[in-house]
């Protein structure tokens, strides 16, 4: 498809080169090859141009009206595989401990040398051993063998 692009505006060309004239007199009045008369122009003759092939139209973009907060319990989909998402659970309640994991992580610090630490800190439990420490308990002691580097 050849697309011909024809202008015709012989006024125009007149003003751009009275423009110039009067632009050129007052910046160089001495120089006489810009007084005079403007040569004219020659005609604009048609020049064939291709087509370009037509842009792709643009994606419509659509503003949704601000909407209120999705409650916790509607499940919604993931997007890359189209399947319901699981949705993540936050424990409300703190973590139980059994003996044998307190033990086993009481254990690990003993074994890297640090058996007068857990000593003491059975001590401010206010026990002597493991075993006498209430079930209670167990949360609190957990936490304090994590501080000292246990993995519990």
């Amino acid at each position: 498809m050849n697309i011909t692009v024809e202008i015709k505006a012989p006024e125009l060309a007149e003003a751009i080169l009275n423009l110039a004239s009067a632009l050129a007199i007052g910046k160089n009045s001495q120089n006489p090859t810009l007084m005079q008369a403007p040569a004219p122009i020659p005609a604009i003759t048609p020049v064939p141009v291709a087509a370009a092939p037509a842009p792709a139209p643009a994606p419509a973009t659509m503003v949704a009206p601000a909407a209120a907060p999705i409650p916790a319990a509607v499940p919604t989909t993931d997007p890359l595989t189209g399947q319901l998402a699981q949705a993540a659970v936050v424990p409300t309640t703190a973590p139980t401990y059994t003996m044998d994991q307190l033990a086993q992580a009481a254990t690990q610090l003993i074994d890297s040398g640090h058996r007068e630490q857990v000593v003491a800190l059975l001590a401010t439990f206010g026990v002597q051993a493991l075993t006498a420490l209430p079930k209670e308990q167990y949360g609190n002691f957990a936490t304090q063998l994590r501080t000292m580097g246990a993995k519990i």
